[in-house]
């Protein structure tokens, strides 16, 4: 097994397609645009182009933009890194025409060969795979492809020589490949009814309400509220109604939490407006008091518990062995503290946390050149409901 540890670029470069691939297994790094399609699996046959996609189409995020301008350099290694594990022929970085200046540090660094930038037009849509490389390149992937056996399956970007990663889920690769660091948290946006938009690193498997009172809602008097986990166009019902005690938890591959009158429509928002947070991303990592994390779901396999009820874990401690069959990933502690529980193919993990009043005094904006950044494809889970993640 590719072993988790601290790298050099040259290292990287070093590193062989099946110990990249491993490490990303190992790593639990999953789609996390919103698709949650675990990432290994795509480096193991390497296409010729990468398509950064970094148009976060929907109205309103701001997390990967903040992702992308923050860690410039380390995405600008990354790309070297994968060119030369990989044999990329070309990077490509989707963008939307909006976004020009906001990219314009990029674009500095476009000429020197590792990576192009790519201007599309500014829809939602364009955060749809298939859709972002019709107008990024000229090629179309083909709606069906005819399989040796007769059967017909959909066409995929790989049809066409392609692989789509959005950006988080890059930096995610990047923690694995370059710090030995497992994904452990997700970038998202806080905004809506009554709420200051919010830029998150937040740990995955926390709790929806214990976030929205950390970003400044009044929880229990906001029943007329409803949060959807997602945007305007594509999202889940997170909470039907807060402050009834009702929860939902932090996934992968959650990109905002979107606040709204009880019984609104999330398109109702299509129109929404932000300007970026002023204090950037925002850590909350240390700062929740405990965290419920799936061990499978969706598309994956459930990884082998490394952990029992009772046992003391460490953050990024790792508590779940990927399977050998299937889609399986690594899964890793998203907070320190006694576990709870393992039902349901969750493990809860409880304590750890400071208190949430201290939490919101001292939770503190990320900056590039600062700290290290630490970064499923499980439907959407309620607390306390039976349906495995």
């Amino acid at each position: 097994m590719a072993e988790m540890k601290q790298r050099s670029l040259e290292e990287v470069k070093a590193l062989s397609v099946e110990e990249a691939v491993e490490i990303m297994r190992q790593a639990g790094i999953v789609g996390a645009g919103g698709g949650g399609f675990p990432t290994y699996f795509k480096y193991k046959n390497p296409q010729p182009h990468l398509i950064v996609n970094a148009t976060e189409s929907e109205p309103g995020y701001w997390g990967d933009k903040l992702v992308q301008k923050e860690y410039l350099e380390e995405f600008l290694q990354l790309f070297e890194a994968m060119k030369a594990i990989f044999g990329l022929e070309q990077i490509s970085l989707g963008v939307h025409k909006k976004d020009r200046e906001w990219f314009a540090d990029y674009a500095e660094h476009a000429d020197d060969g590792v990576f192009d930038m790519r201007y599309v037009p500014d829809t939602y849509a364009l955060g749809e795979e298939k859709t972002l490389i019709k107008h990024a390149t000229d090629s179309r992937v083909p709606r069906f492809m005819d399989e040796p056996d007769g059967t017909r399956r959909p066409g995929m970007p790989p049809d066409v020589g392609i692989v789509v990663n959005n950006s988080e889920t890059l930096l995610n690769v990047y923690n694995a490949l370059f710090l030995g660091k497992p994904t452990t948290t997700s970038f998202f946006t806080v905004y809506g009814e009554e709420m200051d938009i919010k830029v998150y690193e937040t740990p995955i498997g926390a709790s929806v309400s214990e976030v929205l009172g950390i970003a400044g809602l009044d929880v229990e008097n906001s029943s007329h509220l409803s949060v959807i986990d997602g945007g305007p166009y594509l999202h889940d019902m997170a909470i039907e109604e807060l402050g009834t005690g009702d929860d939902a938890y932090v996934r992968r591959m959650t990109n905002a939490l979107l606040l709204l009158p009880k019984g609104r429509q999330g398109k109702e928002y299509a129109g929404i407006k932000t300007d970026p947070p002023e204090e950037g991303i925002v850590s909350l990592v240390g700062k929740i008091s405990g965290v419920h994390l799936p061990l499978g779901g969706g598309l994956l396999k459930p990884a082998t518990p490394l952990v029992s009820e009772g046992d003391e874990v460490e953050y990024e401690q790792k508590i779940g062995e990927p399977v050998d069959e299937g889609f399986s990933i690594g899964v890793w502690a998203s907070a320190g503290g006694e576990i709870s529980s393992i039902e349901n193919g969750m493990v809860a993990i409880a304590g750890g946390a400071i208190p949430q009043e201290q939490a919101e005094a001292e939770a503190e904006p990320s900056s590039a050149g600062g700290a290290q950044p630490r970064g499923e494809a499980e439907p959407f889970q309620e607390a306390g409901s039976e349906t495995n993640r």
